[in-house]
């Protein structure tokens, strides 16, 4: 996940579980780092992660949530010396690319959490759901922004984009798939693209213009 911009906790052993923990499942996994590993690395007690988060799974929700907030946070951070909302979309594409190829990256911790989590009614599958939304709001209020055809939509389809760049990532650790993902965004764009003097066309068959939020 991108690198901590930093949160504000009311306990500092709060704040140092949450962020041991989110190193721990970002780096080797959620159901392969257990409660004792969590807290040795830690250096807290169990009754302070059960006082803060009740059980590991609720623990889960706040790290990922943590690691929404810092992710859609340091996006928006990115693009935000871009003044035309058009090139802030292509711009969130550059700034995933940039991540991609930075020793920091480790994959990424929603799609992790949706394949160790795959009963889609428990909660850290939800949270990693919920990011995923954050996600297609972020890209759909720029398309607003940015006056094209069916932003909701549009929106759906640019954040799966990013997902998809996110996932092959992974395996093969460079920037190329977010950089790929751009020229696919860059063509969605043009199609959708409702400027002065340009045309505008749909962008996809009325069948297949709803989004998957």
């Amino acid at each position: 996940m991108f690198p901590r911009k930093g949160l504000t906790m009311p306990s500092p052993k709060k704040a140092k579980l949450l962020a041991c923990a989110r190193h721990l499942f970002e780096t080797e996994g959620f159901h392969t780092t257990g409660i004792d590993r969590i807290l040795d690395e830690a250096g807290v007690a169990k009754m302070t992660l059960y006082n803060n988060f009740g059980s590991k799974d609720m623990l889960i929700v706040a790290v990922l949530n943590d690691a929404s907030s810092d992710m859609i946070n340091q996006l928006q951070d990115a693009i935000a010396h871009i003044n035309d909302p058009y090139e802030q979309i292509l711009g969130v594409f550059d700034a995933l690319a940039d991540w991609h190829s930075s020793d920091k990256f480790c994959g990424c911790m929603f799609q992790a959490a949706a394949a160790e989590f795959p009963d889609s009614n428990s909660a850290p599958a939800i949270a990693a759901r919920e990011h995923l939304l954050r996600l297609h709001t972020l890209f759909q209020e720029m398309c607003q922004r940015a006056e094209l055809n069916s932003p909701e939509v549009l929106g759906s389809m640019l954040s799966m984009l990013a997902s998809g760049a996110n996932c092959t990532a992974r395996q093969i650790r460079t920037r190329v798939p977010a950089d790929q993902a751009r020229q696919i965004a860059e063509i969605l764009l043009e199609r959708a693209c409702a400027r002065p003097g340009q045309a505008t066309h749909p962008i996809a068959p009325a069948s297949r213009t709803e989004s998957v939020f």
